[in-house]
């Protein structure tokens, strides 16, 4: 299964273990940006080149993969986070999960289990993006529509309209202004009035 060249940041302490997974990645159509060997290097190498995927070991100098997770949830970084672990503490699986981890890949790594694993962590990532974009489209809708309605109510009262010319008049302004109808709604909603 050859992926769709996506980034991708290897960060395993284990130098022949990471030569071992980064041409896994290569082989399978990865572009593997770049390789960290501890914990500070992970998060200087995703913050500097924003990969599709990180692969972090769990067990790494100075930042253990949960910790740099950590870190990458507070720099707000919009990947996916693998862990590669040999352990499957509930405490390390607790932190992952609080820290946007996607899942977990168990060393050692079989070639067709960590591309297959990846693919499926990835698109599982993916979807849930996805989802949270149209959540908060939706959310920013709604709010909209309700600025408009409070906007299209002040102008029903002071100018005696009733709804439908009260939303005319917003629009109308909108257009020869050009100015987004939910922005001239909040200038109303704030002034109380605008003609």
């Amino acid at each position: 299964m050859i992926a769709m060249e996506k980034r991708i940041i290897v960060a395993e302490d284990d130098s022949l273990i990471r030569m071992d997974i980064v041409e896994m990645l290569k082989d399978n159509g990865y572009l593997v940006l770049s390789e960290a060997k501890d914990g500070l290097e992970a998060v200087e190498m995703v913050m500097k080149y924003q990969p599709d995927i990180v692969l972090l070991d769990l067990k790494m100098p100075y930042l253990i993969g949960t910790k740099v997770a950590k870190v990458l949830k507070e720099k707000d970084y919009q990947g996916c986070i693998i862990m590669l672990t040999a352990y499957s503490s509930e405490d390390y699986i607790k932190e992952a999960t609080i820290n946007n981890v996607s899942g977990y890949l168990i060393k050692p790594l079989d070639e067709k289990i960590l591309i297959s694993q990846m693919e499926l962590l990835y698109k599982n990532y993916r979807e849930k993006q996805e989802l949270k974009k149209e959540l908060e489209k939706s959310d920013r809708k709604l709010k909209e529509r309700k600025i408009i309605e409070i906007a299209k109510g002040i102008l029903m009262e002071k100018y005696s309209l009733n709804e439908e010319e009260a939303y005319f008049k917003l629009r109308k302004i909108s257009m020869e202004k050009r100015i987004g109808i939910s922005k001239l709604a909040d200038i109303i909603n704030v002034t109380g009035d605008l003609l």
